[in-house]
């Protein structure tokens, strides 16, 4: 298929669309592109996954379950393991599967190198091939070249949980592999996204983009959490601090808490890192910065030891990554958890948008609804106003890891910056 070709199915909404992923990003994408009329392939790992879809059940938390269903039933998506055969249906090809880190800190690109393989077996010439999956610079190039006359990449700006920001309205960086790519890319993400598209001179420009938002946020929510650190040591409420700061306009408040997680913030500066290491660049800032945020689970955990006597019940309240959705991934509750479990100090763990099997699973022990000695916030859920009254008596000690008590709640408040007693 030749430009102009492909560029008339994509204008007609004729091109088939094909998804690699369907979780927190890709999911959304095509129920996205297949309620603006796209015939997508949610194109799945496993046989199990590809009939869960089938009938409307997720992981994903985040999606609206009655629009998943919408398009299925009108036959839009249809979700189904990821073959050759599938793969050779596709116009448009989107990569968006995980790029996580090892327990070393490395770049694991296990899942887009399966993906490059896969794709390299379907004969994908005139296929428009576009990865969403955060990498670093020259990562797309390096295992996409080849495949397909088209390529293009456009990392995902997901932001699970926020409301106000969804995959339709956030604006959109695309970078090509050459000019048509690029046009062919901006064409296709304008007929389904209401936001602006960014187009930008190549795929590595891309790729440092999402590397540099997510690195940014990374640094900056360090050094907040030094600032909140010293706010301790001289009795100064960093809360009242920062709302200080933010009456200036230049300047753009960020929060200390119990650390980062999440798929993107945690993760993204150590492919940046890699990147810098062979090319000989030093990033002493943003290393630094990533020490900073993977020390302070430790850093809440030298609170509650200064407080805590043998025998004392322990309640952790939340170990999700992020407030109001029950996602996992790179939580810092979880190192909390570990390094309570690790100098043998009891805990139970209640989390409102997990199971207690899924809680269990973990290896962690379910609490059940009764005053503490000490109670810790390690996720702020929603529900935490209503939920604290079953745990925290006049007696209870507070270790506040998000912040969320701005008043005195039982016996006193240790914040991260702060103290209510």
């Amino acid at each position: 298929m030749n430009f102009p070709t492909l560029s008339e199915k994509i204008k007609n909404k004729n091109a088939r669309v094909g998804i690699i992923g369907m979780g927190y990003v890709g999911l959304p994408l095509a129920i996205l592109a297949a309620s603006k009329g796209y015939a997508v392939t949610g194109l799945v790992r496993t046989t199990t996954k590809a009939q869960q879809l089938q009938k409307g059940s997720s992981s994903v938390d985040t999606i609206d379950k009655s629009e998943l269903l919408e398009v299925l039933s009108n036959k839009k998506l249809i979700p189904t393991v990821l073959s050759s055969k599938e793969l050779k249906n596709q116009d448009i090809i989107i990569i968006c599967v995980p790029t996580p880190i090892t327990h070393a800190k490395k770049p694991d690109l296990t899942s887009m190198k399966s993906v490059a393989k896969e794709l390299g077996k379907a004969n994908l010439t005139d296929c428009l091939v576009i990865n969403e999956s955060s990498v670093a610079p020259g990562t797309t190039r390096e295992l996409f070249d080849n495949i397909s006359t088209f390529l293009a990449c456009s990392p995902e700006r997901v932001d699970p949980g926020n409301h106000d920001k969804n995959v339709a309205n956030i604006a959109k960086i695309v970078g090509g592999i050459d000019s048509q790519s690029l046009v062919l890319a901006q064409r296709f993400y304008k007929q389904i996204l209401s936001a602006n598209i960014v187009g930008v001179s190549n795929l590595e420009t891309a790729e440092m983009a999402k590397m540099l938002e997510n690195t940014y946020r990374a640094v900056n929510i360090s050094l907040i959490n030094e600032i909140a650190l010293l706010c301790e040591r001289i009795g100064i409420d960093v809360l009242e601090v920062i709302r200080a700061a933010s009456t200036k306009w230049s300047f753009q408040a960020h929060y200390p808490g119990i650390g980062v997680g999440g798929h993107c913030i945690p993760v993204d500066p150590y492919y940046l890192l890699e990147l810098a290491k062979i090319n000989n660049t030093p990033m002493t800032v943003t290393r630094a910065a990533l020490e900073r945020n993977n020390d302070m689970p430790q850093s809440l955990y030298e609170k509650l030891r200064r407080v805590y006597k043998k025998g004392m019940s322990i309640v952790v309240y939340g170990i999700t990554y992020k407030k109001d959705i029950a996602d996992l991934r790179e939580s810092p509750v979880l190192e909390f958890c570990s390094i309570l479990e690790h100098n043998s100090i009891p805990f139970d763990v209640y989390d409102p948008l997990l199971s207690k099997s899924q809680i269990s699973t973990l290896g962690l022990r379910v609490a059940k609804y009764a005053h503490v000695d000490i109670f810790v916030v390690g996720t702020d859920h929603s529900q935490l106003d209503n939920d604290q009254k079953f745990f925290i008596s006049k007696s209870t000690i507070v270790i506040d890891g998000r912040n969320a008590f701005i008043k005195k709640v039982g016996l006193r408040v240790i914040g991260v910056g702060r103290m209510r007693s």
